[in-house]
Formats: C-alpha cells, sequence, structure tokens
C-alpha cells in the first residue's frame, strides 16, 4: 500500500474510534502522532532493506511481536507524563499500517502463511526483490506514466483510481473534523518566521 493509503487508512480508523471512546474529533498533537504511526513501519524497515540489506522490506516495524510492546511501553511512559494520547495515536497508526499491509491475508484467513512478518522473529520475513529508495520512486512513476489518463472512467477504476477515490472519504472527514493536526504545524511556521 502507498503511504498515503496508509495515512488515509489510519486517520478513518483513528476518527470513527475516536468518535465512539471519546465522543469528539481527534485533538491536535494525537493526529500528528496517528501520522507518524502510519509511516512508521516502513520508516523503520525500508531503509534497513535499502542501506544496510537487512530483511527485505518488511521485518520489525512490521512485527506485532515487536511493535505491540513497543507501543505499550511507549504508552505506559507517555501516560506517567500526561501524553498517552499521543502515544495512543502513535500506536493506532502503527497497528493501521500493519492491518492495512496485511488485509488480504487476514481476509482469506491465511495469515501466517500471507503476513509470516507479523510474527517475526519466531516466523522468517518473506524475501522481496531488494530494491531502494530509489527504485520504489521509480516504480511510482512508471505506474503513474501507465495509468489511463485519457480515459476517466478507466482512470477511477485502475487499482491507482481506487485509491484516490477512497482518499476522500478521510480527506473529507479530516475537513470535518477540522483539519485536526494542521494548527499546531502552522503555529510553528508562523513561529520560526518571526524569529
Amino acid at each position: 500500500m502507498l503511504p498515503w493509503a496508509h495515512l488515509a487508512f489510519g486517520y478513518l480508523l483513528y476518527s470513527i474510534g475516536g468518535r465512539v471512546v471519546r465522543r469528539g474529533p481527534p485533538a491536535d498533537w494525537p493526529t500528528i502522532a496517528l501520522v507518524v504511526g502510519t509511516q512508521l513501519p516502513d520508516l523503520i524497515d525500508k531503509p534497513l532493506n535499502w542501506w544496510f540489506g537487512i530483511f527485505d522490506g518488511r521485518g520489525a516495524g512490521h512485527s506485532l511481536l515487536v511493535m505491540m510492546p513497543c507501543c505499550l511501553l511507549l504508552y505506559v511512559v507517555a501516560r506517567r507524563y500526561g501524553r498517552g494520547s499521543l502515544a495512543g495515536g502513535l500506536a493506532v497508526g502503527v497497528f493501521a499500517h500493519l492491518l492495512s499491509d496485511a488485509w488480504l491475508a487476514i481476509l482469506v484467513g491465511a495469515i501466517v502463511a500471507g503476513a509470516p512478518y507479523l510474527f517475526w522473529p519466531v516466523l522468517p520475513t518473506p524475501t522481496y526483490p531488494k530494491d531502494s529508495a530509489a527504485d520504489h520512486l521509480d516504480a511510482i512513476i512508471s505506474a503513474l506514466q501507465g495509468l489511463p489518463w485519457g480515459s476517466p472512467t478507466e482512470l477511477l477504476t485502475s487499482w491507482f483510481g481506487l485509491q484516490l477515490l477512497l482518499m476522500l472519504l478521510p480527506l473529507s472527514l479530516w475537513v470535518y473534523d477540522g483539519l485536526p493536526g494542521v494548527r499546531p504545524i502552522t503555529d510553528r511556521l508562523r513561529n520560526v518566521g518571526q524569529s
């Protein structure tokens, strides 16, 4: 799944879940933590693959056996300092990422065979082709060039188009929620500009 799709899925879960639990929209800083969490598994595992040849893109950052204790420990420490909601936002983002990577294996009931990385180090990580950040960028550019840009119907029914359409729901929800996360960033940027 592409980074923006991980973000969209994570925000949907967080906003809807927050309305059920807290009965209100997400707050600013926990939403920023959520954004980081939705990207964190790839931010851990992709550089390990690209720069050090460790794992093949999914390893420690994609493992429930690693991320669950890390998120739990982070929550315990953050809660002690009155920042439990930040750790909660990050954890929701991390687990939304893992769920969105493994959704097909979960759907067909083949989690161990389809997503063994969730159980690393007990199970070995799968072997994917070695690549680099440039390879990923080339693949995205090639995919964009190969889209049927001349036909709106074909474009919207392609996998990329479907992901774009699915982005409308979380984007609309984010706007409806009052754009949580924007104000602290714009305030900081204003303060930097005034210094």
